[in-house]
């Protein structure tokens, strides 16, 4: 599917390019993977003016997805599509990278804003309090083809105190400002490291961050209108499928029919796959376990298990054989890193991969093995409650998965549903 110039997703208007402005060079720069397999070159600028792009040595012209306004985005954010057949991409005469083939070096980031909020303060001027910058350099030593962050991307929620050296002068709210602090300051040079997958997170939804959410990452034409649920859709790679779902409206601790509903006909979309290995992406998991770090909780008491939204969507026949044709499934939103992988057979595993940057949760303690979460019980768990990120490469029985700390070093090695 191509995306056609201005087109609106559903509501809102179109942003249409200005009739006059200050021409900046753009500030940040990127591929993005979406539906269908459909890959856009993006970039911010300071101006309102797109910047100049090419495509195979032919010049194209970027259109404007969406323009500055006066609610705390005095940016432009561009973009053009990618045709499948294309080479090689430029802006502003820097290549940008392309992929075409299944990845070998995958990347996987997530949950990596500073969190301020009025209950917790996170020191978003220390590094070994907020380590993503960090984290977001030895990424991008790393030499990934292909870079999927699994969402929640920006955390400054309130005004800093202004007493407070760790985030003193911190942006806040739904900002370009916040934005660029949390996101694409940091990361500047992972950005241009590979094509990316953008999953959306809870912290995406539409009362907290949609504005840069929309503007910035969403895959699909831009819309002025918050969406709860965007539509699920496969990137294909070669041999490898990456199936995408927006969980942002899935409720952790309840479910209701009209949700679990939406979510089970997603079924449609993801069974149109037919290659040989297939990753399903979902910012929230579908079977965890976390625990309560309240000191005063009985211990028996500490474990909850999440979500029962997508458990619940996930429970016909149909669900069950089709999730048995993945070879793991791939989230964030808690804030470790988590393999769980199951007794039942055909379960793909479960990865968490949520220790980016913000405050961390604690590990998961003690013998968890034969717990149920829904119809599930765990088999084998690897519970680590540092920074970090995670690194995926073939392998003889399938994929090697490596959690690495925030420099890069090998902290845990997982394959075939268990770590060593």
């Amino acid at each position: 599917m191509v995306a056609l110039p201005f087109l609106v997703q559903c509501g809102g208007t179109a942003s249409l390019p200005p009739s006059a402005g200050k021409y900046y060079k753009p500030l940040y720069q990127w591929v993005e993977l979406g539906p269908d397999s459909s890959a856009l070159a993006r970039a911010v600028t300071k101006g309102g003016i797109c910047p100049a792009a090419s495509i195979d040595s032919k010049p194209v012209a970027m259109r404007v997805r969406a323009g500055i306004d006066k609610d705390g985005w005095d940016v432009t954010v561009c973009e053009v599509d990618i045709p499948p057949e294309a080479v090689t991409v430029s802006i502003e005469g820097t290549n940008l990278p392309l992929l075409r083939k299944s990845p070998s070096r995958v990347l996987v980031i997530g949950d990596t804003g500073c969190r301020i909020t009025d209950d917790e303060l996170q020191a978003c001027n220390n590094g070994g309090a907020w380590p993503f910058p960090t984290v977001a350099e030895s990424a991008a030593r790393y030499k990934p083809d292909l870079i999927i962050h699994v969402g929640d991307y920006t955390y400054r929620d309130s005004l800093c105190p202004w007493d407070n050296d760790g985030c003193r002068r911190s942006p806040f709210g739904d900002t370009w400002d916040t934005w660029e602090a949390d996101l694409f300051l940091p990361a500047q040079k992972l950005l241009s490291a590979a094509p990316w997958i953008f999953l959306r997170g809870e912290r995406e939804h539409c009362v907290l961050n949609a504005k840069g959410w929309f503007r910035l990452l969403d895959p699909f034409p831009y819309s002025q209108k918050c969406e709860s649920f965007t539509p699920p859709y496969n990137v294909v790679l070669d041999t490898l499928t990456l199936s995408v779902l927006d969980s942002t409206n899935a409720d952790d601790d309840k479910f209701s029919s009209v949700k679990t509903s939406k979510y089970a006909a997603y079924i449609n979309t993801y069974e149109r796959s037919t290659t040989k290995h297939r990753w399903f992406l979902t910012h929230r998991p579908i079977w965890a376990l976390a625990q309560d770090p309240d000191p005063d909780v009985k211990p028996n008491d500490k474990l909850f298990t999440l979500n029962p939204t997508l458990q619940t969507a996930f429970m016909s026949a149909d669900w069950d054989g089709l999730l048995s044709k993945y070879d793991m499934v791939i989230s964030g939103h808690l804030h470790m890193f988590d393999m769980f992988s199951f007794n039942e057979q055909g379960t793909p595993p479960q990865f968490i991969i949520g220790n980016g940057g913000t405050l961390l949760q604690p590990a998961l303690s003690g013998k968890v093995q034969g717990y149920r979460i829904g119809l599930k019980t765990l088999k084998n768990v690897k519970s680590i409650s540092s920074f970090g990120f995670a690194t995926i490469e073939p392998a003889a029985n399938g994929w090697n998965v490596t959690l690495r700390d925030k420099n890069g070093a090998p902290v845990a090695s997982c394959a075939a549903g268990s770590c060593q």
